[in-house]
């Protein structure tokens, strides 16, 4: 390689090595670059839980696989707008397991108690869900000191749901 040539390659990668560097953001904090991928169902009704999903929320599925060490068990990412949910199947119906009879009771519980979506108008995705033919838990309610508007629905399998809109994008359109 002729020394103009060469000297011009590595100056080249430098430069490139460089900018490159700058474009990835450095944090002491290695979690300030989280966030969130999915959520895990597990389901009875393994097929029943990814067509509602399908059908209610236009989620797609990603990827569907199963595990060699656990018999009986089928998994699957359904997903929308870069945001996933891990189907899992087990292989018997479930034992003791307490569904909440209500919202009010499900605040009440430890854990995860519902899934979030931010939409970019709550009472059109309600009208929207109705017209696919499910119920609505909350209607579309204002919380003013959350600065929200929101809907709740529950899945096939009693998993709430909630659906939101910020109050300030209800006022930017006024």
């Amino acid at each position: 390689m002729k020394p103009l040539l060469k000297l011009f390659s590595i100056t080249t990668l430098a430069i490139s090595a460089n900018l490159a560097a700058k474009n990835v953001e450095h944090s002491p904090n290695p979690l300030s670059q989280m966030k969130a991928e999915h959520v895990m169902i597990s389901t009875d009704n393994y097929d029943e839980t990814i067509a509602w999903y399908q059908n209610v929320l236009d989620f797609s599925i990603r990827h569907e696989w199963t595990v060699p060490e656990f018999p009986g068990v089928r998994l699957a990412y359904v997903e929308k707008n870069d945001f996933i949910i891990e189907v899992v199947s087990t292989p018997a119906k479930f034992q003791n397991k307490k569904t909440p009879k209500d919202l009010g009771e499900a605040l009440n519980e430890r854990g995860f108690g519902h899934l979030a979506f931010l939409v970019a108008d709550v009472d059109l995705v309600a009208a929207e869900l109705v017209k696919r033919g499910v119920e609505l838990v909350v209607p579309p309610t204002s919380f003013p000191d959350a600065g929200r508007r929101l809907i709740f629905i529950q899945d096939n399998n009693g998993n709430y749901i909630e659906f939101l809109t910020p109050l300030s994008a209800y006022e930017a359109k006024l």
